[in-house]
């Protein structure tokens, strides 16, 4: 498929890692708020054990620094998805997301990372 010239470049974010690894997640974080400030366009998908940082009652546990940060990334551009099977078997509903997260299959990740001109895995 041809590069579409006006489209932005694309930066893509797979992660597992857990809530209570927090100097990945913080340094993922950091990765994808610099990556939207470089003009990319940029989606963490969290997974497995990493859905849990997007329910808000695991995040309200957080350390602040990283609940700045999952609460900086919607504002800069980046997009925030949990991964449906993931916020299914954690029980995460709709209601129980932080502010700024989408529940996403993960055949919709995929046709984001197709086309992603990075691609990342954070477990």
């Amino acid at each position: 498929m041809p590069e579409d010239p006006g489209r932005p470049k694309r930066v893509a974010f797979f992660s597992t890692t857990t809530p209570g690894d927090t100097a990945r997640i913080d340094t993922m974080l950091g990765y994808a708020l610099a990556a939207a400030a470089m003009g990319y366009e940029t989606k963490i998908f969290f997974a497995l054990d990493s859905a849990l940082v997007t329910k808000n009652q695991v995040y309200q546990k957080l350390e602040e620094k990283l609940r700045n940060r999952l609460a900086e990334c919607p504002k800069s551009g980046v997009a925030l998805e949990v991964c449906s099977a993931s916020a299914q078997t954690f029980n995460i509903k709709k209601e129980d997301l932080i502010p700024g997260v989408q529940i996403k299959g993960v055949a919709q990740f995929f046709d984001y990372a197709e086309t992603a001109d990075i691609s990342l895995s954070w477990s």
